[in-house]
This record gives C-alpha cells, structure tokens and sequence, in this order.
C-alpha cells in the first residue's frame, strides 16, 4: 500500500488514506471503513512539488490525490510515461522534436523565399503591363516629355540591348523630374530614370544603370519582389486597379542578392556586346559608396538587398580591357537632348537623396 493524501474537491480538509494499484484501477481506503475505486481513465497527472506525485480525476476537478514521488514506478503500467513536453515530444524525445520543428520551420521559409520565384513566370503580361501604366502614369506632371530627350533614352535602351523598345513586350523607359538619384524598374517592362541618374552621370555609366534595369525585366524580378512583398492577395488588387498610395513603394522595391548579382551580370554583359566601357558605371558605383557614406569594414552586406556599391564598382571594374577599343554610348547630339530630357540642366550642386540603382 502507499500512504497518500486525498483532497475530495468537496472539502478542504485533507484525508489520509491507503492506496493500492490494481490491473486497470486504484483502491482508496481510510480508516474508518471508507473506500473508493478509480478507474486508470479517469486518472491525470497533475504538476506537484518536488517529491510529490500529484494525480486528478477528469470527471472531478477539484479532486487531487498527493503521493509519495517513489509510487511512480507503482503507478507507471498504470497511468503510462509522464508527458513533459507534450504527446508527440514526449513520444520522440525533446532533441529529436526540436530538430523536427526546426526542419519544418526552414522548409516554411524555403518555400516562402522561392515561392516567387515559382510563380513569377506564369503571371500574365499583360496585367503587369496595365499596372505598370497605371503606375507611370500616376506620376502625372513630374514625367518628363522632350522628344528629342526621349529618343536618345530609347536609343540608349537599344544600344545594350536592341530591339528592346520593340514589339509587344517591348520596353518603355520613361524619365521623371524627382530629385533622387535612382532607377527602377516596374512592372510591365516599364523602366523609369530620375532626373539627377541623367545629369549627374555620363551616358556610359547610364547605359550600366539601364542594363541592369533591364536585367531585372528580363527574368521577371519585378513582379517576384512584388509578391515576396504584396502577398499573391494584394498583388491581384494591384493589378485590378488599385495602385493609388502604393506608386512610390513599387517603385523602392527590395530585390533578392540573386536578383541584384543576376541583373548586374546582365549588365556587364550587354556592355561588352555594346563595345561601352564598364569603367564608367565602376567608377559611378565607388562615388556612390563614398556619397552614401557606406564602410564594408562595418556594413553587413549580408543584410542589404543590394550589394555594396565598392563590392559592385570592383565588379565591373574587373572586366575592364585597357586593350579593348570601346565605343562612347551615345554622340554627343544624343547626350546633349538627354541631358535636356526633363528642361535645361541646372547649375551642378550638391546631391540630394542618393539610392541604389
């Protein structure tokens, strides 16, 4: 028998009382002739002290029953292992269940990383396309109109990449007078240049920008970013209409490093196929890591979507040919309209905003 101490759930007064195990139940006696049986279902065990084993009933709750933690092995056949953890873990152990959890958690956020990478492809053109206009045209008055201006850009766009701004999936550059330097591309085949991307560069190192642009139209990364960051959901509305406030977020877009490093290997190649020096998009990418104040002694590119811009200069810096016999991107006619894309170019200043291209 095991001394052990019953509280009632009636009473909370204490009874002392002899317990005996027996195939499928518990024997309860206290002196004085009082005596229950338990069947082993009804039993659960309970958080005790240190040194206790404390079991309820489940169809009693406020019955407790406080043993001696040595009746474990008595009642072990009786009521089982005892659930630490919970079933499943306690069935596999706590290390295996951790490893488990662990796998599945990777395996969620694997499949949620490339999870737009999958579906990307299979989007219709055509709705990126409305959305794209939709997009170019809420900027309304700050895109930029010059004939002439928008022809030596489209010129540009064929030079690394011809017969681009050709056909029904063509490519549509566009300018816009924002006072940032960037270039992005959306959705659609669209690709927008901000004023100071003109004016502050020459037309070598823009045809890099362009290039990579049109990287990331190429193999679809616009709208994987705009998945991996609007949900499939939010996405059909945008594509529905509903562009609105989100205008300026499509065009700040996060790409994956892969998407950057695949664009920028674009690029560096549509420039040697052009015959266009990369020195000058190399040198452009090293003055924007002095501008932006970027240290790769303290940076963590690891957690930046682009890569480094000094990381990126080295680059295209690397495929430089000091014996090869590059061909200037545009005439200086063509450059000049550039230039005068967005009106008269103003005296040179400091530059504001600075974002990566």
């Amino acid at each position: 028998m095991i001394a052990g101490k019953l509280y009632d759930g009636v009473t909370a007064h204490p009874h002392e009382v002899q317990v005996t195990v027996e195939d499928g139940h518990i024997d309860l006696v206290q002196e004085g002739g009082w005596r229950d049986s338990v069947d082993a279902s009804l039993l659960k065990r309970r958080d005790a002290p240190a040194g206790k084993l404390r079991l309820g009933r489940t169809d009693q709750p406020g019955w407790r029953l406080l043993l001696p933690a040595d009746a474990e092995p008595d009642l072990a056949g009786l009521l089982g292992r005892q659930e630490r953890y919970g079933r499943w873990i306690d069935r596999i152990g706590l290390m295996p269940a951790l490893v488990v959890g662990a796998t599945i958690t990777v395996s969620v956020v694997g499949v949620g990383y490339l999870a737009p990478h999958w579906v990307a492809p299979h989007i219709p053109m055509s709705w990126e396309r409305n959305l794209g206009t939709a997009i170019v045209g809420d900027f309304g008055e700050l895109k930029c109109r010059n004939p002439e201006g928008q022809k030596a850009l489209e010129a540009l766009v064929e030079k690394v990449s011809p017969g681009a701004t050709k056909g029904p999936d063509a490519i549509k550059v566009a300018a816009l007078d924002v006072d940032v330097f960037n270039a992005a591309a959306l959705p659609g085949g669209y690709i927008v240049v901000f004023k100071p991307a003109i004016t502050e560069a020459d037309p070598d190192a823009l045809a890099g920008i362009l290039a990579h642009e049109v990287g990331h139209v190429r193999h679809r990364h616009v709208t994987e970013a705009l998945i991996r960051e609007f949900g499939i959901g939010a996405l059909i509305r945008l594509f529905a209409g509903g562009v609105g406030a989100n205008a300026n977020q499509i065009v700040s877009l996060s790409y994956t490093r892969d998407n950057e490093a695949q664009a920028d290997d674009d690029a560096i190649v549509a420039l040697e196929r052009a015959d266009i020096s990369p020195k000058s998009t190399a040198d452009l990418f090293h003055r924007l890591s002095k501008e932006t104040g970027e240290d790769a002694a303290y940076t963590s590119e690891f957690l930046q979507s682009h890569p480094l811009s000094e990381k990126r200069a080295q680059r295209f810096a690397a495929t430089f040919n000091p014996k090869a016999h590059y061909r200037p991107a545009l005439s200086a006619a063509q450059w000049q309209a550039l230039s005068e894309i967005c009106g008269p170019a103003e005296a040179p200043g400091k530059r504001p905003d600075v974002k990566q291209p």
